[in-house]
């Protein structure tokens, strides 16, 4: 016996949805890649000038002393010691590095530039000096040197192992619910029919499920590294032999201390 299908399944169903604009989930995609991007660059360099520790040790002490100079001689020398050396790295890294750099400067510029309306424009020069300068070594070590090896680094100068453990287990897992979000943000852009002038809200529910999942991924990684017998000791490096690179790294150091301490001492006679 034949069955007659109903009118309404005979019947032509033309949908055609509303054009919409996507930017929020293009921008905040693109925004979540550069940051990625960002960290898997600097985490896959082997540009290293010097042993990690010689570098990360040299370039704390420079910023150090630079916050406690008086003196604008020993801030300029530091500066052009900082952007001759960092002419070596490539056209983008140079790039993003100024820009960082610049970005940082003209941040302090803007707070204190109430002081240089007050009749005070050489706190504002030398301060903002200073910030742009210390913002430049700091991403120049971010260039040169791996992340693993600055973590190594840092437990040769005794830094106590939770502090090690809580930044090195922070970088990766940036990188690794960064791409949770990542594929939740294109199902969702793929998922998206019609127009929606609320696309803003969805932004909750991904965070929502990113601090499920972190959730889920940190007692998977507790119990793998219990099997792997990890007791939140991170051992210290082997010994390496110094090279010339150390040694000349030592001398641009010694050179700028006693920099420092002249400029001080003349200072204090003037």
């Amino acid at each position: 016996m034949a069955t007659k299908v109903p009118e309404w399944m005979l019947q032509n169903e033309e949908y055609i949805a509303t054009k919409d604009s996507d930017g929020f989930l293009t921008r905040s995609s693109l925004s979540v890649l550069s940051v990625l991007s960002r960290i898997r660059e600097t985490s896959s360099k082997g540009l290293i000038w010097a042993s990690p520790s010689v570098m990360l040790l040299t370039v704390l002490l420079l910023i150090v002393l630079m916050a406690v100079s008086k003196n604008m001689i020993f801030s300029y020398t530091v500066l052009a010691e900082t952007l001759l050396a960092s002419l070596l790295l490539c056209n983008k890294a140079l790039a993003r590095s100024i820009k960082t750099s610049l970005s940082a400067m003209f941040l302090s510029i803007l707070i204190l530039l109430p002081s240089a309306l007050l009749g005070s424009p050489r706190t504002m020069l030398t301060v903002s000096l200073k910030v742009f300068t210390s913002v430049a070594l700091l991403n120049l070590v971010s260039q040169v040197l791996p992340f693993n090896k600055i973590t190594e680094s840092l437990k040769a100068f005794h830094v106590p192992d939770i502090f090690i453990f809580t930044l090195d287990i922070t970088i990766k897992y940036i990188v690794m619910l960064g791409d949770v979000c990542i594929n939740m943000l294109n199902a969702l852009k793929l998922r998206s029919v019609g127009k929606n002038r609320e696309k803003g809200k969805s932004l909750s529910g991904v965070l929502g499920v990113t601090f499920l999942k972190s959730r889920e991924m940190a007692d998977e990684m507790y119990g793998a590294m219990a099997c792997r017998g990890f007791e939140g000791e991170y051992t210290r490096p082997r010994n390496r032999a110094l090279s010339w690179k150390d040694a000349a790294t030592a001398l641009f150091l010694a050179a700028m201390i006693a920099l420092f301490i002249y400029t001080q001492h003349a200072i204090s006679l003037a």
